[in-house]
Parts: structure tokens; sequence; C-alpha cells
């Protein structure tokens, strides 16, 4: 899995990555792709806050801002994130080897 690390003010590092579990939270709190145009400060928010959600999960909102306001590079930075989200959420839908068959 591919992840990032960030560091706050104090030097504080932090480990931000995907799982199924942070997607499933962001998406249930509105996060989606096609809305980027829409609504851009709030999706950019729901995915900044949902990659620290699998090793950081207790962070603060106003936390987790301080450290987006103080990054250098926020669009490289968001592009990122969005390819590490697709890539995870891609990996949900692939086709696996196992059998599988219905029953009715």
């Amino acid at each position: 899995m591919k992840q990032i690390t960030v560091s706050d003010e104090y030097g504080n590092k932090y480990r931000l990555e995907y799982t199924k579990n942070s997607i499933i939270r962001m998406e249930k709190a509105g996060f989606s792709l096609e809305k980027f145009n829409e609504s851009p400060v709030m999706q950019t928010m729901l995915l900044v806050q949902g990659a620290f959600v699998a090793n950081h999960s207790n962070t603060k909102p106003e936390t987790i801002d301080k450290i987006y306001a103080s990054l250098k590079n926020k669009e490289g930075f968001l592009k990122k994130l969005i390819e590490m989200y697709t890539e995870h959420s891609d990996k949900l839908v692939e086709e696996g080897n196992a059998d599988w068959e219905a029953n009715w």
C-alpha cells in the first residue's frame, strides 16, 4: 500500500494511507471524486481527513486542518492522495481467482 508521511509543527509524524474501512467512512461522510468540482473545499477536507483514519483516527479535525494548511505543494499532495484513494478503491473490485456460484 502506498503511504505519505507528514509532520505537524511539533515534529510529530503521521503516516497517511487508505484502507477499506477508511474509504467506507469517507464515502459515508459524503466523499466522492465526481463531486470534486461541485464542492472542492468539502471534498478536499474529506480526502485529507480520510487519509488519517487508518493510522491516526483520533486526530482532531483542527489538527488535520493545521497540518494541511502548513503543507507545501498542496496540489501535488492532493494528486497523490487521489492516486492512493483510487488505487485502493480499485483493488476492492479487482477480479480474484476464487470461484463462486449462485444457489437459487
